[in-house]
């Protein structure tokens, strides 16, 4: 790790003209050029995937993988002109043979680094690593879901660098916080509606649970927060958010905000739902909710849908619901722009993935060092600070 630890330190005051390109172009600079392959799974927005050419200079970028809820049409169609794009399927991606095959195939027979944001290869990671000895140089991993799967594997067979708890994540997550009170307030408009004034449950007091509760509070709505951890609810007491149990919390909110990871909602909490709330979610639905069986005959649930984004359901004459991006992460509803911010994360995993093919690592959990993470922090605040003024 050592040259590329030295590279980055001597590199990190470099002045750049500005925005994304002079970013990443300062990161390939300082990023070592290795013979490995990469599988990126990433999500497909605007604005977001500048980190795939300095990714590409690191490693050849076998394929790029769009998260199905969170690939913009035209980003796709122009980042397919550059890089291969496979699609995206969790089911497939736990199947070992299957994914075996696809990596064998895209590897080609080098060491290949799997890129990752929520756990995709952690199901069938043994049997892959088992079957292709030598071959996976590692995992970099986004998110906190995805930390999750992998940290519940009995065993790691490789190593896996996870930035999902690192500082650089944390504007990010703000942001995600954001991002889902700006589309629910958007979808809440089309309906004629507004968020000032109501009153809101905020299911998980993590990193993207503060941004959306403080995103509600600066649109003066009410906040309750939930957490299972006594230090987050703490926490959240003590910045004057309120608390309550979970079905009176659940019955006297007009909005609810799941953003747990770990499906803290599931059908035996809807009847607790108060009468025309809105339930959103901050992350995938499988990750927010158990609502299985919702759609089916026998669920006693009838759906109609509003306008795209919005459904109502409830049992006939009974009371309903309104289930907002179909329980997935509401913020993909309007493109989930980041700004500047997401940039410190992507050059992290990037960094991630450019150490892993460059060096043998032990199987286990890794993080990108502090140094590595002030040099990406001071040549992005090098990079953007200007453009976004500096107050005297």
């Amino acid at each position: 790790m050592s040259v590329l630890k030295q590279d980055l330190d001597s590199s990190a005051g470099a002045r750049s003209p500005g925005a994304a390109v002079a970013f990443y172009s300062w990161l390939a600079s300082v990023l070592p050029v290795t013979s490995s392959a990469s599988l990126v799974v990433t999500h497909m927005l605007p604005g977001q995937m500048g980190f795939l050419g300095a990714l590409g200079h690191a490693t050849d970028i076998a394929a790029v993988l769009p998260k199905p809820k969170s690939a913009n049409q035209l980003v796709v169609e122009e980042t397919s002109v550059r890089f291969r794009c496979d699609p995206l399927d969790r089911a497939c991606f736990a199947d070992p043979d299957w994914l075996t095959d696809y990596v064998r195939e895209r590897a080609n027979g080098r060491r290949i680094v799997l890129s990752d944001v929520g756990g995709y290869f952690a199901p069938a990671l043994a049997d892959l690593c088992a079957r292709l000895p030598g071959q996976v140089a590692g995992v970099v991993e986004d998110t906190e879901n995805g930390h999750r799967r992998y940290e519940a594997l009995s065993q790691l067979p490789c190593p896996v660098y996870s930035v999902a708890r690192s500082p650089l994540k944390v504007p990010e997550d703000r942001l995600v916080g954001e991002a889902v009170v700006f589309s629910v307030e958007a979808l809440l408009r089309h309906l004629g509606e507004v968020l000032q004034g109501r009153q809101a449950c905020v299911l998980g007091y993590g990193k993207i649970g503060a941004g959306i509760a403080g995103a509600l509070h600066a649109r003066h709505v009410r906040v309750l927060v939930l957490d299972i951890d006594p230090v987050r609810q703490a926490q959240a007491l003590s910045v004057g958010y309120g608390w309550a149990e979970l079905a009176d919390a659940l019955g006297s909110a007009d909005l609810v905000f799941s953003a747990t990871g770990s499906r803290a909602l599931g059908i035996k909490h809807l009847p607790l739902l108060r009468h025309d709330a809105f339930l959103a979610g901050a992350t995938s639905r499988d990750d927010e909710f158990d609502l299985s069986g919702l759609d089916t005959p026998d669920s006693g649930y009838a759906r109609t849908e509003m306008f795209p984004g919005v459904s109502r359901l409830g049992p006939p004459g009974g009371k309903s619901f309104f289930l907002l991006g179909n329980g997935n992460a509401v913020n993909f509803l309007h493109t989930s722009a980041m700004g500047p911010a997401i940039h410190l994360i992507k050059a992290e995993m990037t960094v991630a993935a450019a150490l892993l093919a460059h060096n043998e690592h032990d199987p286990g959990f890794y993080e990108v060092s502090p140094t590595h993470r002030a040099s990406i922090a001071a040549t992005w605040v090098d990079t953007f600070g200007s453009r976004h003024g500096r107050h005297l």
